[in-house]
């Protein structure tokens, strides 16, 4: 429970210098109590404590900020000692918890950054807390940064098999509402044969988020702190889908090739590395990676080595990079280069080193260059060879897009059926019949949108080629208009994603620069002109009003301005004096203001014709247009002028 102390000067406390750290170390069997507490200013709290016993561990970490809207973010977990909770067939349970926020999110760079360093893993069951809390609190406001209305709730656990041969701690969390995202956050190790002499300890920290709203996909893993025989590695791995605007898929290990643009969203990857350093005099480290995405295939590995006594030794490296792209037609391009030096107290005695290069295979082409180094004397050679056949003419007939374009619209799911852009607005009131239809795209809303769409080639650019097949001259097509019956349809774009590989003639280096789908227009959404209907096509119903007076709301006068000065104080005492997060304090709700207008002068009107009636209509407060009526452009005018007047139907002003 939390009060104020009578007489308790909350602005003269709040000028004193308090402490910003508060350490926390009390040894009371059976239980010891380990924490901080740091603050910042008089709004933000953050910390972690942690109470070991007997029979477990329970640790938290924690950051509240009591700003408006107030907010907390809070990682709980219980570890429990070994063996744990046995569930069968060698598994155990070591550990469970959960994580809870109120007003907070995922910020997904900086969780894919937490991923590279490392701390990530340690939010979850940290073996020793106090020291974690160093590197995780600073990190938890970047980490979880504050998103009113919004909440981040799931739950973690920590799971084992084979006497902790395989040890999994993950957290899987939600935030609610919508748009709603999955992210998991976890570590794996796995150590081989045994925990606690392990030949093989692989040590990987992993996350992933699902948004629906994007949609996107992605996990990434880096192996941090793991080794293989004694020998460390590292390294990272990224899987990556993304739809949307701009699609992408991306699957890479250790990153991609130096040639190859990354794409938008895709973090830097560390390579696959591995250290063999068997002697403090010799240094060997090997790297690698490989990649796919939706049109190469990219690997490549670098060789590093030093061997060196009193600056005298062998310096060398090798190189290769392999670039491999399928559209429009299938090329690689291999690159290898190396070195070896015999260097005496920093000067190199004997070197050679080289560059090749070799793409293909329509036509063939190699080049290098290079250079040997022998005492006193500098060899260089370089070539550029080329041969073969340059690539054969895309096969087959010269294509017909007008043809291609008729049978793609002929498609039934060429065509669908849009709800009307504000549906809520819509006067049209549907019968269940007709909304059956209009739900099974038979039947199109008054106020509704039909759109055309196709997948075979972009509108409003040059056609090069189509496919395997050059389309000479270039071709733009595009939707000149339609008719929806006999009248007029206004229209808008509807884009779709295309590989600009596929239809404009692009150079081998605006294939690999260029991105793998981009957007164009790919057809057309209608909807009626109804600038100058016809009688007809309206039917008339009649209306009825129901009036309520609502009373403005009467300001109330209190004595808030004297509480200004001390608005942290007083919103800490809210805060703990909500018992529960549904508080209103939590969630304050707009309060709704209702006034009532004063009443609009009506002058009875033909929509059709804008024109006013030759008939007074009794009852109204006032009728434009006298008994000769006006023209519609005269009676535009007049309605202008006048803004207090509104026009009615005939049939909503009553009988005539």
């Amino acid at each position: 429970m939390m009060g104020v102390l009578p007489g308790l000067d909350l602005e003269r406390l709040a000028g004193q210098n308090l402490p910003t750290s508060l350490q926390i170390d009390l040894p009371l069997p059976p239980v010891r109590l380990r924490g901080q507490l740091d603050r910042k200013g008089f709004t933000e709290l953050s910390g972690v404590l942690s109470a070991a016993m007997p029979v477990t561990t329970v640790t938290a970490f924690g950051q509240i900020s009591l700003g408006r809207p107030p907010a907390f973010i809070v990682l709980m977990g219980a570890t429990f000692p070994q063996p744990g909770l046995q569930i069968g067939l060698g598994f155990a349970v070591s550990g469970i918890g959960g994580v809870v926020g109120v007003n907070k999110a995922i910020d997904r760079d900086t969780l894919i950054a937490c991923i590279a360093d490392g701390t990530a893993g340690e939010l979850l069951f940290p073996p020793d807390p106090v020291e974690a809390a160093l590197r995780v609190i600073p990190r938890l406001a970047t980490l979880f940064p504050t998103v009113p209305g919004r909440i981040v709730v799931g739950p973690m656990f920590r799971i084992s098999w084979g006497g902790r041969m395989v040890d999994l701690s993950a957290a899987l969390v939600a935030e609610l509402p919508e748009p709603v995202r999955f992210s998991v956050l976890g570590i794996l190790r796995v150590m081989v044969p045994d925990p606690a002499a392990p030949v093989i300890e692989l040590k990987a920290t992993f996350a992933g988020q699902y948004d629906t709203a994007e949609p996107s996909a992605f996990l990434m893993a880096s192996l941090t702190g793991s080794r293989m025989a004694g020998i460390p590695l590292d390294g990272d791995v990224l899987v990556l889908s993304r739809g949307g605007a701009d699609p992408l898929f991306v699957l890479s290990a250790g990153g991609f090739h130096p040639a190859f643009p990354v794409p938008a969203g895709v973090p830097a990857l560390h390579r696959l590395a591995m250290n063999l350093s068997p002697a403090p005099w010799l240094q060997l480290r090997c790297e690698a990676y490989f990649a796919v995405t939706s049109n190469t295939v990219q690997f490549g590995a670098k060789l590093f080595l030093v061997a060196e006594i009193a600056d005298c030794g062998l310096r060398g490296q090798f190189a290769l990079d392999v670039l491999i792209h399928f559209k429009p037609a299938m090329a690689f391009t291999a690159s290898m280069r190396g070195s070896l030096s015999v260097e005496v107290f920093g000067e190199t005695l004997l070197g050679i080193a080289f560059d090749l290069t070799l793409e293909g295979p329509t036509p063939w082409h190699a080049a290098g260059r290079g250079h040997i180094r022998l005492f006193l004397f500098k060899a260089s050679f370089n070539f550029d060879e080329r041969w073969g056949s340059p690539p054969p003419p895309l096969p087959g007939t010269p294509v017909v897009l007008r043809d291609e374009l008729a049978k793609a619209f002929a498609q039934p799911s060429a065509w669908s059926v849009l709800p009307p852009s504000g549906a809520e607005r819509s006067p049209v009131r549907l019968s269940p019949s007709a909304s059956c239809q209009l739900a099974e795209g038979r039947l199109v809303h008054p106020h509704g949108r039909l759109a055309a769409r196709q997948r075979v080639l972009p509108f409003g650019v040059d056609i090069a080629r189509f496919g395997r097949s050059v389309v000479d001259p270039p071709e733009r097509w595009d939707v000149a208009g339609a008719k929806l019956g006999e009248d007029d349809a206004r229209g808008g774009a509807v884009t779709d994603s295309f590989a600009p590989g596929q239809f404009l003639d692009l150079t081998e280096d605006q294939q690999l620069g260029s991105e793998a789908f981009a957007p164009y227009r790919s057809g057309v959404q209608y909807v009626p002109d109804f600038s100058d209907p016809e009688d007809s096509a309206f039917v008339g119903a009649a209306l009825g009003w129901e009036t309520k007076i609502v009373q403005d709301p009467v300001p109330l006068r209190s004595h808030i301005r004297r509480m200004i000065r001390a608005r942290a104080h007083t919103d800490a005492e809210h805060v703990a004096a909500a018992a529960s997060i549904r508080d209103a304090h939590w969630w304050p709700a707009a309060r709704p203001v209702v006034r009532v207008a004063a009443q609009q002068p009506l002058a009875a009107v033909s929509t059709w014709s804008m024109t006013a009636l030759r008939t007074p209509v009794a009852g109204l407060a006032e009728v434009v247009g006298g008994d000769g009526g006006r023209p519609a452009a005269e009676l535009r005018s007049v309605l202008a002028g006048r803004p207090g007047l509104r026009a009615v139907e005939t049939w909503e002003a009553g009988p005539r």
